[in-house]
């Protein structure tokens, strides 16, 4: 009935979110115009992009968890009420 368990936000991984953007600032870096400053910039820019649609990602899924354990607590509540009426 429960699934597995939900990564708190102090247990995330941050590796996985690097990894995609060093490989995303390699390939661009290959044939750009732009300076090395800016190319940090914009490898930053990414970086940090990428960290804010994690953290949203991550946010959307505890609150689909927390739905649904207020759905089988709901569930759970009327099953006993409907119990509690037949007892009657």
């Amino acid at each position: 009935m429960i699934g597995a368990p939900v990564a708190t936000r102090n247990e995330r991984s941050v590796a996985g979110r690097g990894v995609l953007a060093a490989s995303r600032t390699s390939s661009a870096s290959a044939g750009s115009d732009l300076s090395a400053e800016q190319q940090a910039q914009i490898a930053a820019q990414r970086a940090a992009f990428d960290y804010e649609a994690a953290e949203s990602a991550e946010i959307e899924r505890e609150h689909e968890v927390l739905q649904a354990l207020l759905m089988a607590f709901l569930k759970n509540e009327d099953e006993i009420t409907k119990k509690w009426i037949a007892l009657i």
